[in-house]
């Protein structure tokens, strides 16, 4: 796609809500920086329709959510193409330690566009519009599930702890002599 033709938003969103009046024809083009307490509803909505998302509760966000949206309308079909990058603490799987983690991505999606009530057959995606507005932050929020690590790690070549007496053997050898191995 030639950027040239895209509408662009000079202002950086602070939410994604965006109107269908006056769509411009070649589509537009948006940068935005979603704060945690913007995005904070919608993790906890994630976290409660799917406790599996992340163990321990919702993500602790140390950033805002910054990046940009390529967005073009076919009819009620909206294609989305982004990317994204927000800051998050973790815990590390092998030592516990906590610490943050640069979480990024780049997408594309292509979502139906329905009014309160309708379903969709074609897409797998859809969002609701409510007085001609559509809200894309919980398609961001779904992408960054999509890109979160399945294995989290301080560092790749984290020690872990002793599984003897828990000790973080990142620190340092532990006291109760026994032997290191790693599982990884």
């Amino acid at each position: 796609m030639d950027r040239r033709f895209l509408v662009k938003l000079e202002t950086t969103r602070d939410n994604l809500r965006f109107s269908l009046e006056s769509w411009p024809e070649a589509g537009l083009t948006a940068q935005f920086a979603l704060a945690p307490s913007t995005l904070s509803p919608y993790l906890e909505e994630a976290m409660a329709r799917d406790d599996n998302l992340v163990e321990g509760g919702a993500p602790q966000l140390v950033s805002a959510m910054k990046g940009s949206l390529r967005l073009q309308l076919f009819g009620r079909r909206l294609r989305v193409a982004g990317v994204f990058a927000v800051r998050v603490e973790l815990a590390c799987h092998r030592c516990l330690a906590v610490f943050v983690h640069k979480l990024s991505d780049q997408f594309e999606e292509l979502v139906d566009l329905i009014g309160p009530g309708e379903e969709t057959e074609e897409a797998e995606l859809a969002v609701v519009t409510v007085d001609n507005q559509f809200d894309l932050t919980p398609l961001l929020v779904e992408q960054m599930w999509l890109a979160w690590p399945i294995k989290v790690l301080c560092r790749p070549d984290c020690l872990g702890l002793c599984l003897n007496c828990g000790a973080n053997l990142n620190e340092g050898l532990c006291s109760c002599g026994r032997p290191l191995t790693l599982k990884h």
